[in-house]
């Protein structure tokens, strides 16, 4: 069985690469597919502000100018350690999150053929 990444069984959206403007829409859709409570983290100088090609003409200038980010990664490749200090930060704020706003409805949250324990 092949298994295809779907957007409705992700907690976090890893952005990992430059925003241009001919794959905003798909992001937007992306986003919007992505069950509540969203943790999205821009993953390297590419994600967070657009460098090195700040000066192209089809670049988007981060990818937090299409949907909003919560954790930026900084680095051009950024460093193990940061990432996984990323990922622990959006943890927490994600937490924060579900204790401010309650738990996510169940119609949110689609049914899987397993769960998960730690």
């Amino acid at each position: 069985m092949l298994n295809k990444a779907n957007p409705k069984h992700a907690d976090i959206l890893l952005i990992t690469g430059p925003v241009t403007k001919k794959c905003e829409e798909r992001l937007r859709i992306l986003y919007e597919q992505t069950p509540g409570p969203k943790l999205v983290i821009a993953c390297g100088d590419c994600a967070s502000t657009g460098a090195p090609f700040t000066d192209a003409y089809n670049h988007n200038h981060g990818v937090n100018n299409v949907i909003p980010v919560d954790v930026f990664v900084p680095g051009c490749a950024c460093r193990p350690e940061a990432l996984i200090d990323a990922v622990v930060l959006g943890i927490e704020k994600w937490k924060a999150m579900v204790e401010e706003n309650g738990p996510p409805d169940e119609e949110e949250r689609p049914d899987l053929d397993h769960e998960v324990k730690p």
